[in-house]
């Protein structure tokens, strides 16, 4: 199907698979899907601004589906989006100039396939090692994540002066607490710095900055990871707005194929969300670290098909590895869904319930054997 914006032939049927990979990814690692949807059109042949600016249109789309679902679960920590999206938004901005940069030394798409490659290598990387670490007998002991004293660390900096006057509000304390976050004191410069640079990359790479942000609000501010995906879903929702508002200005995004991929986001995102309430929240980093792992190997290996001649083949090669991982994952998920359901279920019913209560006086039974037992030997002594 030939979409003229972008100039451009793609299988509407991908399409409706990436969009449908998005939201079910988005929703159960409380990323935007950036990572995935951005590489995912490099991969199939989208040029590199339209892959950015059609990528953060599907992003906001998604994010807000998704935002809903998680508010509805007690995910989302207001207070602590609205303090990162004042960095956000004019850091997108900024990103944007430095496009039109490397748009003018003609380096735009090599340049924005080789950050996504080390970023997504480095940051899957360490998501697998902390899952190791988290799983050893130290880590047990101190924390549900390897950086857990860091994460206090940054929390106690010092940063700024304590109180700020504002017009109509007057002196206001620049140090907060974020209760839905588990954070008893916080500097609001901290946040807000974590948010300029999520946005830049978000305006950057294409993404909303999603597959940074949750690891980083985890891994650095010590949130938990289920608030951690909700409030990154809403702080998506802004940078995603935003992204989109200046791509659409230059010309960079084609509405069809966002409508395509939405259609099925939006199913996706339902499936992933309900995931995260019966998932561990060592095995949705770890599901997490190993995504965004084959979508730095898919990128990686685009790039050398469009470099290297005579290497025309690994362009499919990268397709089957960023669906062929993402789809695996995905069926994982819904696995794990319906599983719970079941068991669930299986435990509501008329018979689980019999059994429980048979087991319970099995056990009694068993337990007043043992007293008596205990009683008769007594009385021999």
């Amino acid at each position: 199907m030939l979409f003229p914006i972008a100039d451009v032939v793609v299988n509407p049927f991908l399409l409706l698979l990436l969009g449908l990979l998005v939201g079910t990814l988005g929703g159960f690692f409380g990323v935007g899907g950036g990572f995935l949807v951005t590489g995912g059109l490099l991969v199939f042949g989208v040029p590199a601004t339209f892959a950015v600016g059609t990528g953060l249109t599907l992003i906001m789309g998604s994010s807000i589906i998704n935002t809903l679902k998680h508010r509805r679960l007690g995910n989302v920590d207001f207070k602590l989006g609205f303090l990162m999206v004042v960095g956000t938004v004019p850091a997108v901005f900024g990103a944007e100039e430095v496009i039109k940069l490397m748009e003018s030394a003609d380096i735009t798409g090599p340049a924005i396939r080789y950050i996504y490659v080390a970023f997504l290598a480095v940051l899957g990387s360490f998501l697998i090692y902390d899952y190791r670490r988290s799983h050893s007998r130290e880590q047990s002991a101190s924390g549900d994540v390897s950086t857990v004293k860091l994460a206090h660390r940054v929390q106690a900096i010092n940063i700024g002066p304590s109180r700020l006057w504002f017009p109509g509000l007057g002196w206001t304390p620049t140090y907060i607490s974020l209760p839905v976050s588990g954070i008893e004191r916080i500097s609001v410069f901290i946040p807000i710095f974590i948010g300029a640079i999520i946005g830049f990359f978000a305006g950057l790479l294409g993404a909303g900055g999603g597959f940074i942000l949750m690891p980083t609000l985890v891994f650095i501010l010590g949130v938990p990871t289920m608030v951690a995906i909700g409030t990154d879903l809403f702080q998506i929702i802004i940078t995603g707005s935003v992204g989109t508002f200046v791509k659409s200005l230059s010309n960079s995004v084609d509405p069809v194929m966002v409508v395509i991929m939405l259609a099925s986001a939006s199913f996706g995102s339902q499936i992933g969300a309900a995931a995260t309430k019966v998932v561990d929240p060592t095995r949705i980093r770890v599901l997490f670290g190993v995504t965004i792992l084959s979508g730095s190997l898919a990128v990686a290996l685009k790039q050398v098909s469009e470099s290297v001649s005579g290497t025309d083949f690994l362009s499919t090669v990268a397709s089957g590895v960023l669906l062929g991982v993402a789809g695996a994952i995905c069926l994982l998920i819904a696995g794990l869904l319906v599983k719970a359901t079941l068991h669930q279920t299986d435990a509501d019913s008329p018979d689980g319930q019999q059994k429980d209560h048979q087991y319970e006086e099995g056990a009694g039974a068993k337990r007043d054997a043992a007293g008596g037992d205990i009683e008769t030997r007594r009385g021999d002594l």
